[in-house]
Parts: structure tokens; sequence; C-alpha cells
């Protein structure tokens, strides 16, 4: 059985951190950034109920999810364990490191998610053994 965790620093920070600021006194605080430039692209994901068959990661890039509409989890595993997977409620945005694996399961109807990334993106897929799914009673 799969458990949905809730986003917390600690229990999220082998996977990334959650956006949000640090020091709330301040008026403006960099959370993450690339140490080399790049460009870097906006994606907009609008989604729909389905069980997840596969599991992405992009190796060189980090990648935020930013929840815009609806109720969502976050599946991720670390870059060498995919079958090792761990589920977040999306409540707030998140910036995963770069090779992170993840996938999201939609729980409303429909879902609205801004992910930012690198312009230029190697996007690797881990087929998991069993769909994933949730069954809402």
């Amino acid at each position: 059985m799969l458990k949905i965790k809730n986003l917390t620093e600690t229990n999220f920070k082998k996977y990334g951190i959650i956006i949000e600021p640090k020091d709330k006194n301040r008026i403006f605080d960099v959370l993450c950034k690339e140490d080399e430039p790049v460009g870097w692209r906006i994606g907009y994901l609008v989604f729909k109920p389905e069980p997840v068959k596969t599991l992405e990661a992009h190796p060189d890039s980090m990648e935020t999810f930013e929840p815009v509409k609806g109720v969502s989890i976050i599946i991720l595993a670390e870059n060498k364990r995919p079958e090792k997977i761990e589920a977040f409620l999306l409540e707030k945005p998140v910036c995963l490191k770069k090779g992170i694996w993840h996938a999201i399961l939609a729980i409303s109807e429909n879902i609205e998610i801004k992910i930012t990334e690198n312009l230029n993106v190697e996007s690797i897929y881990h087929k998991l053994k069993k769909p994933l799914n949730l069954e809402i009673l």
C-alpha cells in the first residue's frame, strides 16, 4: 500500500526543497538555482486521473512542480532506486533535485501544474512493475 505523506522540509529534503520563504522577513530570496548559466522553460501540465505506469527523471535539470488547480500526489524515488517510491500530497510548490524519479497522480478530476526546468532536458524513463492508482471511496 502506498502511504501519502505531507510535504515537510524534513521528509522531502532527499528529493529537493519546498518552495517557500525560509525567512518571512525577507522581501526576496533565491531558493534554487543552477550553478552554470542555462536557458529555462516553463511548462503547464493539464492532467486527469489515470494510473502511473512510468517514472521520469532528468539527470541534468532541476524541475519545479507548482500546483495551480486541483489536488494531486507527486510520486518520487531517488535516482538509483526507482522502485522505492514515496508519495507526497502536492499542496505546495517544490523543486526537485537533478535525477529524481517522478510522476504525478491526479486526485481531482482535473489538475493543473506549472513546471519550470532547463531549456534542454534529457528525459529517462523507468516502467513500474505494477501501475499505481488511487481508489477514493
